[in-house]
Formats: structure tokens, sequence, C-alpha cells
């Protein structure tokens, strides 16, 4: 159940895609099997409400991916007062969110608009993709009787105001290119605004500090996107740790790794940037240290810079 270090698994389903006005719809819920236990503080993953507040919605939590079309759909921010919506975490502090015992909760998430033509899509949700899922038109009906306990799957749906809809804000850009966000599918570099992360794993073997034949070949590969984006000169490269090992062993592995990747840089890139090295530890996770594929996200090295400056 994502943040939390043991107990059962946490079972998703999706119901449905449907087209309202103004955004896509996806019908989704979340359960644990029967006889199983958990507590007040299970979450799903990024539904944890501290990190919707840090991030907000990103694609980890719902994507729609329409394949034939070779275009990844991105979440909306739909504002906190939206009950059972995936993308707010308030409905989740009254509990709407909980999974009963052999029960699942159902829970909503708001994407951009999908074209008109586009009839099925794959939908990535909670760090796995679901294929062939229809789309159609309208929302799920009936709707749920009560509209203020959790709503179990069999009761009926969600009821979603559309005015609270009308004032989700659609991502920049509100949809990306699919075939650009998977062609590097070791994801050895990540680019985003202002940022280059490079998976430490590709960089680096295990608990060195010494780059690999590909971790140069990936500098590089990050230094011709800085060279060709719109990247200031002044270039700051962080080193982050997964929560393995000691606190203090992390943070010189972290800061050692972050100076091999700016020796590197600086030779991949020539004269005329600044490129200041730190390192972080394990202070700044980006994903849960309680999962396999959350530490793999926390080994990292970034390249943060001022856009044309």
């Amino acid at each position: 159940m994502g943040v939390e270090e043991s107990g059962p698994p946490g079972v998703v389903t999706v119901h449905g895609v449907r087209r309202v006005d103004g955004a896509t719809i996806v019908y989704w819920s979340i359960g644990v099997p029967a006889g199983s236990t958990t507590n007040s503080g299970s979450r799903s993953g990024t539904l944890e409400s501290s990190f919707y507040d840090i991030f907000g919605p990103v694609e980890n939590d719902v994507a729609v991916m329409d394949l034939g079309g070779q275009r990844l759909y991105r979440p909306l921010d739909v504002p906190t007062s939206a009950d059972y919506c995936a993308c707010s975490p308030n409905a989740q502090r009254r509990g709407l969110y909980m999974p009963l015992d052999g029960q699942a909760v159902v829970l909503w998430s708001s994407v951009s608009e999908l074209p008109p033509e586009v009839d099925t899509v794959a939908v990535k949700i909670a760090e796995q993709t679901m294929l062939d899922v229809p789309v159609e038109d309208g929302p799920m009906l009936p709707l749920a009787a009560d509209q203020e306990v959790p709503i179990i799957v069999g009761m009926g749906w969600p009821e979603i105001d559309p005015e609270i809809l009308a004032k989700g804000t659609p991502q920049d850009p509100p949809s990306l290119p699919l075939a650009g966000r998977v062609s590097d599918l070791e994801r050895t570099v990540t680019t985003s605004k202002g940022e280059v992360s490079l998976a430490s794993d590709v960089l680096f073997a295990k608990n060195s500090a010494t780059l690999t034949a590909k971790g140069r070949s990936t500098v590089a590969a990050a230094a011709a996107q800085i060279k060709n984006g719109d990247a200031g000169t002044a270039l700051t490269v962080t080193g982050h740790a997964d929560s393995d090992g000691a606190a203090a062993e992390n943070l010189t592995l972290s800061r050692n790794r972050a100076e091999g990747v700016a020796q590197e840089l600086t030779a991949a890139l020539g004269g005329g940037y600044t490129i200041k090295a730190t390192g972080q530890g394990e202070t700044q996770p980006i994903a849960s240290n309680t999962t396999a594929t959350g530490k793999a996200k926390n080994r990292r090295v970034s390249i943060t810079y001022a856009e044309g400056q």
C-alpha cells in the first residue's frame, strides 16, 4: 500500500474511461484481499497527501495513453474539494479512500481531453499499465445513493461535480509525445523544465563513485541536451541516495558521485559553464523508500539550471 512498509497488497481495478465536458475521467478502485488488515495510515503510492502537496498530480498517479497516436494525456490539477478524486488529497483525509476488508473503494481521476477519434486507450495507474480499455461517453451510472461514505464496488459510482471539474487546470503541456517519453527504456536521462535527471544505477556500480563506460556516455547525452536546449551556463549537479545504509555514508557517496558527474560534464560541455557539485544523501526522496522501484528512483544525480541564464 505505497508508503506502508508491510501489510497486504493493494488491488487496483480500472472500471471505465469516460469522456465528459473538458476532461477524461478514469473510474477505478483500490481494495485489499479478504482477511487482510490495514491501518489509518495506509495510502496508495503518490496518493499520499504530503506528496501531492509538494508535487501535485503526476503521471505516476493516473495517465491515459493513446498508443495508436503515440501520446500520453496528463492529469488535471483539480481543486481539493473534489471528493473521491485521486487528484486531490482532500477525500483521503476524510477517510473516503480507505479500503475495507475484502472490498474495494471506488475513486476517480481526471486527465486532459482525448481527441474524438480515440476509442481505446491504455491506462497507467499504480505503476502498472492496463491495455485495451474502451473509451465511452458520459459519467458512469448509476450514482451511489450515499455520497458521504466510502463507495464500495457494486454500490454505484461517485458523482462528479461539473463545476469543480471545470476548475481543473491542465498541465503544461496537457499531453506528451509517447514515443519520446519511452524511447529511453532504461530511463537513463529524464528531462524536465530546468533539470536533467540521471539514474545512478546506470552511472555507477553499487557503492561506487567511479563512472562506468555507460555512465560516461549517459553524461555525454545529458550534455548534448543541455547544449541544444535553453539551459543557462550556471549548472548545479546534485547527488541523491535511497535510505539503505547509514545516512552519513549515503551523504558522502552522493557528494562523490555528484563530483564525478560534474567533472565528466565539464569535459563534455567545454568552456563557458560554471558547474557546482553537491550531495543531499537520502534527504530529498522523490518516491517511497519502502519499495525497490521507489529506491531506484531516489538513486539519482540531477543537473539543474536556470533557463536562458
